[in-house]
């Protein structure tokens, strides 16, 4: 508890603690202006209790709210993400309703929120950035209640503030970030700054300072993670988005078509809404198996196809279904097994074919056969696009080498350098020495030195830092 301030108590079912007007649109601009805000609070909450500290909210819909559960033993921060319309809940196990004086502090900043009780830090989480645009009708700002009914406070009240701009519990914890100097440091600081009498140290002091903050900056964590459809995901996370999986690294997203077991059958069928193919039921005719999508002919003038495990046959009717021939009736040949007949020297091809876009149409004795073109496999009829990034070597894999990463493609494939490779011919790559040139990104009083496929700095004697920024 503070000396000096008005403490309030709050008891009992009928009370409404309604933040109207002008009052609430200065908190409501408030938000909107900063990406960062606190809510600070002074309170001694009954054991038990479950109540709301400070709420946004619109009856039964809380767009930012800071609740305390004494039955849980945790603190909550419900809102609705920026870009989405559900609520959402990020909880703190902490018992705050213990019948003691705390001070309690949530700072929310862009990815961020971090819990602090009694000037303690205690937790610090990632979160979608929380919808600070306040537009919804009818929308009230309430302490120690939610709405005039539900989630009320029961306890004492001595400060409830939302304070904007970075590090707002400060203004509650003013010594929590600051250290003193010893009276040696401060005696050669005075002398130090008695000798900058130039211009010119004046703007070198200036220099070592903003190169210290950047280095600062390049290690925190919010820049490692990565941000993709609304969602935060931490560095070294993986997800899956479609048929793809990607992975965060150092707040860069990378994504991989999804690894596909082959298909053991010869007519493979990719389902809508699935990433890989599958493989249908065979039919068996007669002690005989077929593949799905397999066609043949029984006997004349009758035809089969094998389709997931039913073997669907249909009689052919010559005088439909075989294409008028060339030649004479006394040219006209019968082949055994073949319904219809033919004439010697035919192009079939040209007389109109069923073969995939992806088949070469091929002329026959008596009829045309398909075949599947370089790249591509199946019946001639239905052709499929053959990965040969699952297989290494042979006529059907890859030949991709080392320092490489095979990636599919429609009819072929491609042999990818890794990172920090460069590319010799199709199929190989060699390491970029990236200390030769100027593509690394060491400081001037910095030593590169190369690495299989990357390269590390490291400060010269006399100097400090992380090889990309050195001082002395």
């Amino acid at each position: 508890m503070q000396p000096q301030r008005t403490a309030y108590t709050l008891q009992g079912d009928s009370r409404s603690l309604q933040i109207e007007g002008a009052a609430f649109e200065r908190a409501a601009e408030l938000l909107r202006r900063s990406p960062e805000f606190t809510v600070l609070a002074t309170l001694k909450q009954e054991p038990a209790n479950s109540g709301t500290i400070l709420s946004f909210s619109h009856g039964y819909n809380r767009y930012l709210e800071v609740q305390s559960s004494g039955r849980r033993d945790e603190v909550r921060l419900h809102y609705v993400a920026a870009g989405g319309s559900a609520p959402r809940v990020e909880t703190f196990p902490f018992r705050l309703a213990d019948g003691a004086w705390h001070r309690l502090a949530l700072a929310v900043s862009g990815a961020q929120a971090t819990l602090l009780v009694d000037c303690h830090p205690l937790y610090r989480r990632l979160i979608p950035p929380p919808d600070r645009n306040f537009t919804q009708p009818q929308l009230t700002l309430w302490v120690g209640q939610r709405n005039s009914k539900h989630s009320l406070f029961k306890g004492t009240l001595q400060e409830v503030r939302l304070v904007s701009g970075p590090h707002g519990y400060l203004a509650q914890c003013p010594g929590l970030d600051s250290e003193c100097p010893t009276c040696g440091q401060f005696a050669l600081l005075q002398a130090t700054v008695q000798e900058l009498t130039t211009h010119i140290h004046d703007l070198s002091l200036k220099l070592v300072g903003t190169e210290a903050r950047l280095a600062r900056l390049e290690q925190c964590d919010c820049q490692k993670s990565c941000y993709s459809n609304g969602t935060v995901h931490a560095d070294g996370a993986t997800w899956q988005r479609d048929c793809n999986r990607c992975s965060c690294v150092h707040g860069e997203i990378t994504c991989r078509p999804v690894e596909c077991d082959r298909a053991e059958c010869k007519n493979p069928v990719l389902h809508p809404g699935e990433c890989c193919p599958t493989c249908l039921r065979q039919c068996l005719l007669k002690g005989t198996l077929y593949e799905h999508g397999e066609r043949f002919a029984p006997k004349e003038c009758a035809e089969c196809v094998c389709h997931d495990g039913n073997m669907q046959c249909t009689r052919v009717d010559p005088e439909l279904a075989c294409p008028p021939l060339p030649c004479d009736a006394p040219d006209q040949f019968t082949v055994p097994g073949e319904c219809c007949k033919f004439c010697p020297g035919v192009d079939y091809c040209s007389m109109g074919h069923s073969c995939d876009e992806n088949a070469t149409c091929m002329n026959l004795n008596t009829k045309y056969t398909c075949k599947c073109n370089q790249g591509f496999q199946g019946d001639g009829l239905t052709c499929q696009d053959v990965d040969e990034c699952q297989e290494a070597g042979g006529l059907d894999g890859h030949h991709c080498h080392s320092n490489t990463r095979c990636v599919n493609v429609v009819g072929s494939y491609v042999c990818q350098c890794l990172e920090g490779y460069t590319r010799r011919d199709k199929f190989n790559c060699v390491e970029v020495d990236e200390c030769v040139g100027a593509s690394h990104g060491c400081h001037a009083d910095a030593e590169c030195t190369n690495t299989p496929g990357s390269y590390t700095c490291r400060c010269r004697d006399g100097f400090r830092g992380d090889g990309y920024s050195c001082t002395r």
